[in-house]
């Protein structure tokens, strides 16, 4: 019987301290935000750094920024209708325009989540949010005036003509290459997004126009594979390939003093496979001197493609 009375007693002890040891994991949220965050409006940077020099140095403005002040305003009020949030009972929403600030300083800077949450004064988990957020609101906002891929004729040789006035390469509607961005290593992932330089990325390509436009894009390839991969997969590629030609490029045409007509041609470098609409640099070696001077102004147009790589960074 004393027995019998002794273990019950063992179990009931078991059980408060196991009770005990769970209530200790819990941690009461003792306030509703840090101390320094609801300071944001005094002593963030979109209300001092940001005001000071939009209102006092327009050039360091444009290096804080990447753009100048009236351009900033005019992103803003294109997109700030999709960004404004409803201020609440609990608290004030985050204005549009400090929300857009937040946003280009991680597209310009690439600083971490963490760091910009302590410049704005605003939480890291919310700092991801509103980036994510406003990033697909300017993609919305701007995508079919700025990223459309011509489909008419008379745009691809206006765009022909621009480059063989300023790179001196005829029948060439555009210059293509790849750009590796870094990435977060996605969970189970293995080695699918491993490139050769050790990194995690995806493949953002691009054809860029002779005044440093974009002319078509492309992302999300895993960084694993080759910038040749990823132009076999896109949608490009396959326009180009269907003999219905649904981008309308122009037919071939005899370059400047010739009498044969030859195709308009993309330009890229060894990663891509050479064709019909595919012009790439002749190898370094025995090369004669017309060949060599086809190559240096196939070589000069990696000033456009490397443009569009910095964006990238």
């Amino acid at each position: 019987m004393n027995s019998s009375l002794k273990k019950k007693k063992m179990v009931v002890l078991m059980m408060l301290m196991l009770q005990d040891e769970d209530s200790s994991k819990k941690v009461s949220r003792k306030v509703w935000a840090r101390r320094w965050l609801l300071r944001r409006q005094e002593k963030g940077a979109f209300y001092t750094i940001f005001q000071e020099l939009a209102l006092e140095d327009s050039g360091c403005f444009r290096e804080f920024m990447r753009m100048p002040y009236a351009k900033f305003s005019e992103l803003a009020n294109v997109v700030s209708q999709s960004i404004r949030k409803q201020n609440t009972t609990m608290r004030m929403a985050i204005p549009a325009r400090e929300r857009l600030a937040l946003t280009l300083r991680f597209l310009v800077t690439g600083e971490s989540f963490q760091s910009l949450s302590f410049q704005f004064r605003i939480g890291k988990t919310t700092v991801g949010d509103v980036v994510q957020e406003v990033c697909e609101a300017i993609y919305y906002a701007l995508a079919e005036e700025f990223l459309q891929t011509p489909n008419q004729e008379y745009k691809w040789k206006k765009i022909a003509e621009q480059f063989h006035s300023r790179w001196n390469i005829p029948n060439n509607f555009g210059a293509i290459d790849g750009k590796r961005i870094v990435i977060l290593k996605p969970a189970h992932s293995g080695s699918h997004f491993h490139d050769y330089k050790g990194n995690e990325t995806i493949i953002a390509l691009v054809v860029a126009g002779p005044e440093y436009e974009c002319l078509y894009t492309d992302v999300g390839t895993n960084g694993r594979n080759p910038d040749g991969h990823a132009w076999s997969r896109c949608s490009l590629k396959k326009a180009l390939d269907n003999p219905d030609n649904p981008l309308n490029i122009p037919a071939d045409e005899p370059l400047p003093g010739r009498v044969n007509a030859v195709p308009f041609v993309l330009t890229g470098d060894e990663a891509f496979p050479l064709s019909k609409y595919m012009l790439k640099p002749y190898p370094h070696r025995n090369l004669t001197v017309e060949q060599r001077i086809a190559r240096q102004n196939i070589q000069r147009k990696k000033n456009i493609r490397k443009s569009f790589g910095n964006l990238c960074e």
